[in-house]
C-alpha cells in the first residue's frame, strides 16, 4: 500500500542494497577501466619490442609540441657526438617503464593516431646487453623518414666527460687528431735521457724529438689500428644507425 505504515527495517534494507548496487557498478566500471587500460598496455609494448620492417604512413599531428620534433640529421650529429645508437625500439633490451606507455597513450589519444615505427636514442650496451644500465634513453615515435618527434626520455644524464672519452672514435679525422696530439705530448715530454746520451747541442735536441714524435705516431697508429681490427670497432658516424654488434 502507497499509503501503509513504514517499517525501518525494512527501509534500511532497501537502502543498503541500493548502495551495495551502486558500489558494484562503480567496481565494474573501474575494473572495465582496468583492464582497457592493461589491454592497450600491452598493445602498446606489443608494438615497441615486435620490429616493423614495413614502409609506415606520415603520422599527421593534430596536437604536438614543436620543441619535441627532430630532423635525422640532427639526431645523427648527437649519436655520433657521444657514440650512441638510434636503432628500432624492438632492438632495446632493457625494460621500458610504465610512464613510457602512458605517454605513448596520451599522445595517441589527443592526437587521434597509432605509432607504427618507434626509435630509441640510446648507448649502445642498452641494445646489446640485458643489463641494469640506465643512462639516458629517449623514445622516438617516427613522423616521416625525416622526422622524429620525442615521446619520452628516462634514466639518468650521461657523464659531462663522455664527449671527451668517444671523441677518438667520432670519425677518421678526430681518430687522426688524437693520434698527432697525444705523438706531440709524447714526444715534448719526453726525458733527453731517452733521446740522446752524450749529445749536448740544443738543434740536435729538436731533430731527435722530431725524430722520436714520427716513431710516436707511427707506433700509435699501428697499434690503433690493431686494436679496431681485433674488436672490431668502427667510428660513431658509421655506427649510430647500424643494428649489428661484434
Amino acid at each position: 500500500m502507497i499509503f501503509g505504515p513504514v517499517n525501518i527495517r525494512e527501509e534500511l534494507i532497501r537502502e543498503r542494497e541500493l548502495h551495495e548496487r551502486k558500489e558494484h557498478l562503480l567496481l565494474s566500471e573501474a575494473l572495465g577501466l582496468l583492464k582497457r587500460g592493461a589491454k592497450r598496455d600491452k598493445e602498446v609494448l606489443d608494438r615497441l619490442k615486435t620490429p616493423n620492417y614495413e614502409t609506415s604512413q606520415p603520422l599527421s599531428l593534430l596536437k604536438y609540441d614543436a620543441s619535441r620534433l627532430f630532423s635525422v640529421e640532427d639526431i645523427h650529429e648527437i649519436c655520433t657526438r657521444y657514440r650512441l645508437r638510434f636503432l628500432e625500439s624492438s632492438s632495446f633490451k632493457n625494460d621500458f617503464p610504465q610512464d613510457v606507455l602512458i605517454e605513448i597513450n596520451l599522445f595517441e589519444k589527443e592526437n587521434d593516431l597509432q605509432i607504427e615505427k618507434f626509435r630509441m636514442i640510446a648507448p649502445p650496451d642498452m641494445f646489446r646487453l640485458e643489463d641494469r644500465c640506465k643512462k639516458d634513453p629517449l623514445l622516438f615515435a617516427q613522423v616521416n623518414e625525416e622526422t622524429f618527434y620525442l615521446i619520452h626520455q628516462w634514466g639518468t644524464d650521461l657523464a659531462w666527460y663522455r664527449r671527451l672519452l668517444v671523441w677518438p672514435l667520432q670519425n677518421i679525422y678526430s681518430f687522426a687528431y688524437t693520434l698527432l696530439a697525444l705523438s706531440v705530448v709524447l714526444a715534448s715530454i719526453a726525458p733527453i735521457d731517452w733521446l740522446i746520451r752524450n749529445e749536448t747541442n740544443a738543434e740536435q735536441i729538436i731533430y731527435y724529438r722530431i725524430a722520436f714524435f714520427i716513431h710516436t705516431l707511427i707506433f700509435l697508429v699501428g697499434f690503433g689500428l690493431f686494436l679496431g681490427l681485433t674488436f672490431r670497432k668502427n667510428f660513431s658516424v658509421n655506427e649510430w644507425d647500424n643494428p649489428c654488434f661484434n
